[in-house]
């Protein structure tokens, strides 16, 4: 029954987007066709996890049909359904039924409101395919398809020219690392002659003295495989250096940066590494490097989230910041923290989102959030809504936020100096760009004069989706800490549950402990520091034009992104573009066009003159041309 019910997940949306490309005008009918195909898998999925909650040591596995068998190779479609495969399912399908429900008001009024549900309800069909494979076949057909999808959704508006160029970086970047990804799954391919999951877990300790000669060097299988997979999973979760794609794709629509950017597609990164975690667990300096990815992403990153001032790019800024976070989880090998992270953050986020998109409905689709401002009472439900998804993004207590990224930063109390400082920074650059939003679209001056009116505010479409989300922005940590996250839930799917017991018997003891413990920590005072200086500074304005000049060069360097905004529009383009070129004229030109084409012409045309010569049309030269061959052919081939 699990099996059929997971099947059911997995093709329904992808059924009401085949149904969607048969419809043309009618409105209603789409709306209801993609609800419904998302709808009914979030009810499954659901289901799933209450059952799993019951009983989280069942797996089930199970190959429904075979594509290809030589031999001893194999590639089958399967299903594998565990702890992480229904809580991934669970957070896919969740938001992507409530961002669904929001986008029929958002996008009543867009033409290509058909074509916008055939491609959301794809891009789910395409995620859930990563989180239901059991092999890195099927792994990586739902990765290319949820590139695809994405490239689609960025682009959706595809007259204007930023959202073209907006979803062509994206869909390029993605490449890069699906290079990686790529390398790695061919690798272990040959290496161990299958593409399951589990004959991968079954062959690591085989595989742990393997090593690969590249170019005179010897380097070690397991740590090249991880370094390889784990490229593909940077560039899709957006970490440095492949992040910079991210902020640009906030050229679609809001439901969009909702969907795919805030909640589902970037953290299909986060959840291969975690799938993975055996591999990772033996791939010794590649954790190391992961760490210091994450760790730098979070900070970094969050800097640069303070500098902007498109509501939309504030918020993707944050986004990255918060992956880096999950990275850095990862990179200690605390995998269900990682996990935990993702399920908090993808319902505060995704209604951050949802909100900004209110709130850029309600601004006549202005975006910058200093002509802003007044919108307290105007919007008042997006107001409380925005006011727990923020609480919940910088961590507040007793918010979901703060009971998976305080424990975070907790591992790295112990262990790793460095590190946990720089996390603590994190959370006080969230707080202030978050209550930079917070304060300049809901307080001050009404500069757009924006005038207060009924039908916003109670479109049901528009606003159950919000007040829904932020029932599990504030309570899902306090519900699943102790339930799932120390009670062995990930067990079966994630190799981390001793180094989590052990944590928890040294560190924490319940999570009200945890709770009260929280108000005596580093991280929530830091977090109150951060709350004052954010009223003071963006409240009163008290960041005089003499102070801000002072620090102009470095605002400069984060508008720039430390330089990758710079790499990725000029440096690059300009020199893929002069080496094109030069293959061109080199190789092209020379090679393919002159010698190859060119030179394979003219040599028969040289051949065909010198031959033409020979038909002289006069009937004794055929004759005596046909003597001397008969003469040659009786010498040769007659035995005399």
């Amino acid at each position: 029954m699990i099996i059929s019910i997971s099947v059911l997940i997995l093709l329904l949306p992808l059924i009401g987007s085949l149904i969607l490309l048969f419809n043309r005008d009618n409105k209603l009918y789409t709306s209801i066709i993609a609800n419904v195909a998302v709808g009914i898998p979030m009810i499954l999925s659901i289901f799933l996890l209450v059952h799993y909650l019951n009983d989280f040591s069942i797996i089930h596995s199970d190959k429904l049909f075979i594509w290809y068998a030589n031999h001893n190779v194999v590639f089958g479609f399967g299903i594998l359904v565990d702890s992480l495969t229904v809580i991934m399912s669970f957070i896919v399908t969740f938001i992507s039924f409530f961002v669904h429900v929001y986008s029929i008001t958002y996008m009543e009024k867009d033409p290509s409101i058909n074509r916008f549900f055939i491609y959301t309800n794809f891009f789910t069909f395409s995620m859930l395919l990563i989180i239901f494979s059991d092999n890195f076949l099927q792994l990586f057909i739902g990765w290319e398809l949820v590139g695809l999808s994405s490239y689609l959704l960025i682009g959706f508006w595809y007259k204007k020219n930023s959202a073209v160029n907006a979803n062509l970086k994206a869909f390029l970047v993605n490449r890069v690392g699906d290079i990686g990804l790529l390398l790695g799954v061919i690798i272990i391919f040959l290496s161990t002659k299958s593409l399951d999951y589990n004959v991968l877990f079954n062959s690591l300790p085989q595989l742990t003295t393997d090593s690969i000669n590249f170019l005179g060097y010897s380097l070690e299988l397991l740590p090249l495989v991880a370094l390889l997979l784990f490229i593909g999973a940077a560039a899709k979760s957006a970490q440095i250096p492949l992040h910079f794609w991210l902020p640009d794709s906030m050229e679609g629509p809001t439901p969009i940066s909702a969907l795919i950017h805030a909640a589902t597609m970037v953290t299909a990164g986060i959840f291969m590494v975690a799938r993975l975690s055996p591999l990772y667990d033996l791939s010794t300096y590649v954790l190391d490097l992961i760490l210091i990815i994450g760790v730098l992403t979070a900070f970094l990153m969050g800097l640069v989230a303070l500098v902007q001032n498109d509501i939309k790019r504030i918020i993707a800024y944050s986004t990255i910041s918060q992956l880096g976070y999950m990275t850095a989880a990862l990179g200690m090998s605390f995998y269900s923290f990682a996990i935990f992270h993702l399920l908090t953050h993808a319902f505060f986020k995704a209604l951050l989102f949802l909100c900004a998109g209110s709130i850029i409905l309600k601004c006549h689709h202005e975006q910058d959030i200093d002509k802003m401002g007044g919108l307290r009472n105007i919007m008042p439900i997006t107001f409380f809504t925005f006011l727990l998804a923020g609480l919940a993004l910088i961590g507040f207590p007793l918010t979901s936020g703060f009971f998976s990224k305080d424990l975070i930063i907790d591992i790295y109390k112990y262990n790793d100096h460095f590190a946990y400082y720089l996390l603590i920074g994190g959370i006080f650059i969230t707080t202030l760009y978050t209550s930079k939003i917070f304060l300049k679209v809901f307080f001050g001056k009404n500069k757009l004069s924006i005038t207060k009116s009924d039908t916003l505010e109670n479109n049901d479409s528009l606003i159950i989706p919000l007040v829904v989300l932020s029932v599990p922005s504030v309570l899902i940590g306090w519900v699943l800490f102790d339930n799932v996250l120390f009670n062995n839930f990930f067990a079966t799917s994630i190799s981390d549950s001793v180094r989590i017991q052990s944590f928890y018997s040294e560190y924490i003891i319940h999570s009200s402990v945890f709770v009260f413990h929280s108000f005596t920590s580093l991280s929530f005072w830091t977090l109150i520091i951060g709350l004052v200086a954010s009223y003071y500074i963006y409240n009163n304005d008290l960041m005089p034009d003499k102070f801000i000049n002072k620090f102009a060069f470095l605002k400069s360097i984060l508008l720039n992104e430390y330089g990758f905004s710079h790499l990725s529009d000029k440096i690059i383009p300009i020199k893929v573009k002069s080496l094109s070129d030069y293959f061109w004229r080199k190789y092209d030109i020379r090679v393919i066009d002159k010698f190859f084409i060119n030179g394979t012409a003219n040599v028969v045309s040289i051949l065909s003159s010198k031959l033409r010569m020979l038909q002289t049309g006069y009937l004794y030269h055929y004759a005596f041309t046909m003597i001397i061959g008969l003469l040659i052919f009786l010498i040769l081939f007659l035995d005399f």
